[in-house]
């Protein structure tokens, strides 16, 4: 038997999606180069993504002894393609199996957990819940499955969860708040549940550099002394546009004030609300990878942190706030969500300004020193922390 453990990760996000490369890769190949930690990944990969970042994944893993096996996800139709996937997955991990024996199958999320449990049962592996935020309850409350037709999924996977936490050998949970709610409600040991929030890649984001700044704003039209708020992230369900917008009304500024939306989704979702709230302000879009994305962050001055408030919420931990941090610039974010408040408090109000879901009331962003709103998000968002914890993760279920 080696000295150290074998590990099987499986992800229903492709490592080729922007997060497949922010919050799977950034880990795992920091684990497999410092501790030495033999991994082999199983992804599901978009074919569009796939071909267009097949290339940069390949150059990050060619650095690590990491073992890749994306195998191809499938959108349509709805369940029977999934049902097809995780025939794919099964395949692929009883054919691993065949040349090596892993002693952990790590699952990112319900979907990758419903294999995870498969594979514990046959092959006596450990078994590592990820869970990543309460994923049926997102889908519910986002209106995703809103049809008629998704309740006996939603059930069927409420289920699963259940099970998943009775027999993972650890589940993990990316807020406090998630943890409490597993003990309480599910009735798990409290060291059956670990925490550990989504984290940041410092070499990624970036110290704030006032040439990117003044750049960035010449590129997008954007006056040097203007107050930019940015709101960087998806668009619609569980990410109202129309409250993207009533956040960046509510802040008041001195200097005249432009929204910057940075999304891969059409504009049209923020321009149609904001032509039916009758707002015409000066907004700008624009995208980015993610290697780039700290760029329009350092020529911001605030950033917008947005959920829609239900219970999933619970288990949110915004990436974006570690972002921000990084990058140098303060947030605005809705009472509640995840561990925020507890982020707040933590660092005493500074960088992080929280508001009802109500919108109500205009807000005034206090300054915030740049060099310690990174040096924050170091103390709570390094990815180094994350490498750390899932290493002690796989020693212990080892020995």
């Amino acid at each position: 038997m080696s000295k150290k453990p074998r590990i099987l990760y499986l992800s229903y996000d492709g490592l080729t999606d922007p997060l497949g490369q922010s919050q799977i890769l950034a880990y795992l190949s920091r684990i497999n180069r410092s501790k030495g930690i033999e991994i082999t990944i199983i992804s599901f990969d978009k074919p569009d993504v796939f071909l267009k970042n097949e290339k940069r994944v390949r150059e990050i893993l060619s650095t690590t002894t990491i073992q890749w096996h994306p195998l191809v996800y499938h959108k349509s139709p709805p369940v029977l393609s999934t049902i097809r996937d995780l025939r794919a997955g099964w395949k692929k991990i009883k054919e691993l199996y065949r040349d090596k024996h892993f002693d952990i199958v790590h699952c990112r999320g319900y979907i990758s957990a419903i294999l995870g449990q498969k594979t514990k049962k046959k092959f006596n592996a450990k078994f590592i819940f990820d869970m990543r935020g309460w994923w049926p309850d997102e889908k519910l409350e986002s209106g995703l499955w809103g049809n008629p037709v998704f309740k006996p999924v939603y059930k069927y996977f409420k289920k699963k969860e259940q099970q998943f936490f009775q027999e993972s050998d650890i589940t993990v949970s990316l807020t406090y708040a998630g943890k409490k709610e597993i003990v309480n409600h599910f009735h798990q040991p409290e060291k059956k549940i670990g925490v550990i929030p989504t984290c940041v890649d410092f070499d990624v984001f970036k110290a704030f550099d006032e040439e990117i700044k003044k750049d960035v704003r010449q590129k997008l039209g954007i006056p040097l002394d203007a107050y930019v708020v940015i709101y960087s992230g998806s668009i619609g369900a569980n990410y109202p546009p129309k409250d993207i917008l009533k956040i960046y009304q509510s802040v008041t500024s001195e200097k005249e004030k432009h929204l910057l939306i940075l999304s891969r989704e059409p504009e049209s979702l923020i321009t149609n609300a904001a032509a039916e709230l009758n707002i015409n302000e000066k907004i700008h879009f624009a995208s980015a990878d993610y290697n780039k994305v700290h760029l329009y962050l350092q020529a911001s001055d605030l950033g917008i942190i947005l959920y829609k408030m239900a219970f999933s919420t619970i288990g949110r931990s915004p990436t974006k706030l570690g972002e921000y941090w990084a990058c140098g610039i303060p947030s605005i974010a809705i009472n509640n969500i995840g561990d925020l408040n507890y982020i707040s408090e933590k660092y005493d109000d500074v960088g992080l300004v929280l508001v009802n879901n109500e919108f109500n009331s205009e807000v005034k962003i206090p300054a915030a020193d740049k060099a310690l709103l990174r040096e924050n998000a170091l103390s709570y968002f390094d990815i180094n922390s994350g490498v750390e914890f899932y290493t002690e993760l796989y020693f212990s279920l080892y020995h």
